[in-house]
């Protein structure tokens, strides 16, 4: 899947896009261009610090989604977006290979904000 916008509403009802490169399931999606990533930074207001040497991680909550920000470095940034409508259940069967064990956890604490 090449690039997407998907639309999140905010708290104060305005709609704002954002990227994604796949969805890993229905609730659960992926961004790895830094560049988009760049700007989903901007546009949700996501307060992330680059620690030298090492990985910084940030779930930022946004209405009825989560949003995981991982930067190892300036041009290496991962982002998960976790949705109110994600199988939980589902994800945690997947496979180590397409999600790491540490990643899912973060996911899981990710998902279990957007039931609040």
């Amino acid at each position: 899947m090449d690039a997407a916008r998907i639309g999140l509403e905010q708290d104060n009802g305005e709609m704002l896009g954002y990227n994604i490169n796949s969805e890993i399931q229905n609730g659960l999606y992926l961004t790895t261009e830094t560049d988009l990533i760049n700007e989903n930074i901007d546009n949700f207001n996501i307060d992330i610090k680059v620690i030298p040497n090492q990985v910084a991680t940030k779930i930022s909550k946004r209405d009825k989604v989560a949003i995981i920000t991982f930067v190892v470095d300036e041009s290496r940034k991962y982002q998960y977006l976790v949705g109110a409508d994600l199988d939980i259940e589902k994800m945690e069967k997947m496979n180590s290979n397409k999600i790491p064990e540490q990643i899912k956890n973060l996911i899981k604490e990710a998902y279990s904000l957007t039931q609040k």
